[in-house]
């Protein structure tokens, strides 16, 4: 496994939440609203854990959000 764990961008989370301004989601997520600004850049991406809680705290198993979710663990075990 990468040292720092795997990364996932966050617009797939995002798109949950198409219709709602950055303070609404922040609200949603317990966090400040520049967070969310933040991960609405092109680039921006969450490490494994994070993505996992905040996949939960909608409800879904972040393999629901992020459809690679089971592919990524999946080469990690290859060859083990």
């Amino acid at each position: 496994m990468n040292k720092g764990g795997y990364r996932y961008p966050t617009a797939p989370l995002l798109a949950e939440f198409a219709d709602l301004s950055a303070a609404q989601i922040a609200g949603r997520f317990g966090v400040h609203r520049s967070v969310i600004v933040r991960w609405r850049q092109p680039n921006a991406t969450l490490n494994q854990w994070d993505a996992d809680r905040y996949a939960i705290m909608l409800g879904k198993h972040p393999g629901e959000v992020w459809h690679n979710w089971f592919d990524v663990a999946k080469k990690d075990t290859v060859g083990v």
